[in-house]
């Protein structure tokens, strides 16, 4: 009774708060270069949405040196706050169109990437998460990284370290699948229910242990929708397209 009591009133506010995004790889869509500079889109990054990743970054490794240290009303409080920066930032960036940005786009999920392997890192270090998840979660995010540095490297006239990560000259867009964002909601019902557990001895309940092998299902699912549909999640509008998107 409990853990579905600390369910219905926590999952909510982590869905909600949370848009999840994924990382680089989430039906990207490339847009066409110009040889002329002057037709490249250059990016208001002061903005109050960036400010609020900001935050959340910041507060990644605060959440886990709670965790760690074994307070975790404290951890899972500002995790939630965590969560309430990026409600926020999205919900100013669709109202007001001044506030979106090429740089709010990738650090977005960034910043919610960064929350979530500091935070499931420390949980699984302080033996509160199974380490089958913690890879799921983890090798998941590292192949989508990856995969989304082939893709921006493909996007540009020239490669290098500078533009690459020149994100005032946008060349990606970066857009969730929906398998991707059922399974980060499930990842972060994950997190939560770790944080709970200790608070009220359910390390160990049946219920938490089936919501982490649902949660690892999920992530391995939506990885493998990744990797076997690209063809058609990836579209570009490049001239010169690399063989594998043909």
């Amino acid at each position: 009774m409990i853990i579905l009591t600390s369910l219905r009133t926590i999952l909510p506010i982590s869905c909600s708060c949370f848009r999840a995004k994924g990382l680089l790889l989430h039906n990207i869509h490339t847009r066409q270069l110009s040889t002329d500079n002057k037709y490249r889109i250059k990016d208001n990054i002061y903005t109050i949405p960036n400010l609020l990743c900001g935050i959340r970054i910041a507060l990644s490794p605060v959440i886990s040196y709670y965790i760690i240290s074994e307070q975790h009303p404290v951890a899972l409080g500002l995790f939630v706050i965590a969560g309430i920066t990026d409600m926020l930032d999205g919900q100013i960036a669709r109202r007001y169109a001044s506030q979106r940005s090429l740089l709010g786009s990738v650090i977005d999920p960034i910043a919610d990437k960064t929350l979530m392997a500091l935070t499931s890192c420390s949980l699984w270090y302080s033996g509160l998460m199974p380490w089958w998840l913690l890879s799921v979660i983890i090798g998941k995010d590292i192949l989508l990284i990856l995969g989304g540095l082939y893709l921006r490297c493909q996007s540009l006239e020239k490669v290098s370290i500078k533009n690459i990560f020149n994100v005032s000259d946008g060349t990606v867009e970066v857009k969730p699948g929906m398998h991707g964002k059922v399974n980060m909601c499930l990842q972060l019902g994950a997190v939560v229910l770790c944080m709970i557990a200790p608070i009220y001895s359910l390390q160990s309940h049946i219920l938490v242990t089936s919501y982490m092998v649902m949660t690892s299902c999920s992530g391995l699912y939506s990885l493998l929708r990744y990797l076997t549909s690209y063809k058609t999640t990836v579209t570009t509008n490049l001239k010169d397209k690399p063989d594998w998107m043909k």
